[in-house]
């Protein structure tokens, strides 16, 4: 029992060494789990998968038949090194832990990310628990943890975790008229504090001013405020206590 219980602590030590040279949280195969703290605000962005990697999408690409999907990006740290790592997920694991942004702050706990796949399953999804209730100290602790810059993450750089491509560079002229109307009406479904996070998140005051090459990760951010909104909406089901 104890040669088994060594070889499991030693394996455990190598994952976390193997994490720590890299900015992403890797959970490259089935099982692989970490605790973790979600910190700041998700990055949104449409992409999709082409020769291998994820590229940013554009109409150039859905004019040659692809489909985007939503990949978003989220600053978490490591519990119990407190390592502040990038984890990137897709729209399913978005919506999971909005389900649980309902029912907890994610500044108060620890969540336990876990693996269920192995490498290169494409039916690999992956769970979401409360792990630990944290007290006032660590949370003031996590707070003020230095955050990557996920925004020039992905408009400079090249991107890591699972060879994600960089935003083209568009012109920095403000967005066509045609798509800023389709913005705008978008964002009149949602509650005003939607729309001033997403002006607050771009740094306008008017949808025209919105920067070109702002347009699909205002897209991506718009669907994500759409999920959030939606599901504050919807709340706990109701039961007729005389059913």
């Amino acid at each position: 029992m104890a040669m088994t219980s060594m070889w499991d602590q030693t394996e455990e030590m190598a994952k976390r060494h193997d994490q720590g040279g890299s900015t992403w949280l890797k959970l490259a195969d089935d099982g692989d789990k970490a605790v973790v703290v979600f910190l700041g605000e998700p990055h949104p962005r449409e992409v999709c998968f082409v020769d291998g990697k994820y590229e940013p999408f554009t109409e150039e690409l859905r004019a040659k038949g692809y489909k985007p999907s939503l990949r978003v990006a989220l600053n978490v740290a490591l519990e119990d090194t407190k390592e502040v790592k990038i984890l990137e997920q897709g729209v399913v694991f978005f919506k999971q832990l909005l389900q649980l942004r309902s029912k907890r702050r994610l500044d108060e706990w620890s969540f336990e990310v876990q693996r269920h796949g192995a490498a290169r399953d494409k039916n690999t999804s992956y769970s979401i628990l409360p792990e630990n209730k944290l007290t006032p100290e660590e949370q003031a602790e996590f707070k003020a943890l230095p955050l990557h810059d996920l925004e020039k993450l992905y408009t400079e750089g090249s991107g890591g975790g699972d060879s994600l491509g960089s935003y083209d560079r568009k012109s920095d002229s403000a967005v066509d008229p045609r798509t800023a109307q389709v913005i705008v009406q978008a964002l009149k479904a949602l509650p005003r504090e939607a729309v001033d996070r997403f002006c607050e998140k771009f740094g306008i005051s008017r949808i025209k001013d919105l920067p070109g090459n702002q347009v699909e990760k205002a897209k991506g951010f718009i669907e994500v405020l759409s999920s959030e909104f939606n599901a504050k909406d919807e709340g706990p089901e109701e039961v007729d206590p005389f059913a």
